[in-house]
């Protein structure tokens, strides 16, 4: 659904970006555009390896007639859902079972650039809120500045969630668990019983 959306939003852009941009003398961005972009905000990291197969003594890359950039777009947006349903499945699921607390290890190694990433659409936002006149459509810009600042929340508020709960986890008094294993012996045969047991510490 959201690739034939952007698929829909760019070449809608790319029609009225032909006829608006004999307007102006500076280079102009059409509002489909800019939204698709805001919209797919963490799917524009891809479109940024397109440089990386850029060559000056030959013609700019494509693939079935597309530019790299607009493919490796579409290719994160297709990643990118892909998470984000895979994302809200497991919190259905967790209704249902415990909540699982991200240990250490995975609130520095995936919350860490969740946060930096967040970080920078935070700023990319507000530099849009502040410079909204750029690519010549103050509209567009605000309207993609407030989807990049909604993805800020959300990408720094998964890891500062998680953080609280694993704080929570470690304050939070736990059983004592005690197993006590002996052997009764009958008729000369061992017989062992694991008695298991758990109180809880009163404060």
């Amino acid at each position: 659904m959201q690739v034939p959306a952007a698929i829909f939003l760019l070449q809608w852009a790319r029609v009225s970006q032909v006829v608006q941009q004999k307007r102006f003398d500076t280079l102009y961005s059409a509002t489909p555009a800019l939204v698709c972009g805001g919209i797919n905000a963490p799917a524009m990291l891809f479109s940024a390896l397109a440089p990386l197969f850029d060559r000056v003594d030959h013609p700019v890359p494509t693939l079935f007639g597309f530019t790299l950039d607009y493919v490796f777009f579409l290719i994160g947006i297709v990643i990118l859902w892909y998470v984000v349903g895979s994302v809200l499945d497991q919190r259905q699921s967790a209704r249902r079972e415990p909540r699982l607390v991200w240990t250490m290890s995975k609130l520095v190694l995936l919350g860490g650039p969740l946060a930096l990433l967040g970080a920078l659409f935070f700023y990319v936002s507000l530099q849009g809120f502040l410079t909204p006149w750029r690519w010549n459509n103050y509209s567009g810009n605000i309207v993609q500045s407030v989807l990049f600042l909604l993805w800020s929340f959300v990408l720094i508020g998964v890891p500062a969630i998680k953080v609280t709960q694993r704080l929570r986890q470690n304050t939070s008094p736990t059983p004592d668990l005690t197993l006590r294993s002996f052997e009764l012996d009958r008729g000369g045969g061992a017989l062992t019983v694991c008695e298991a047991f758990a109180t809880l510490r009163s404060h």
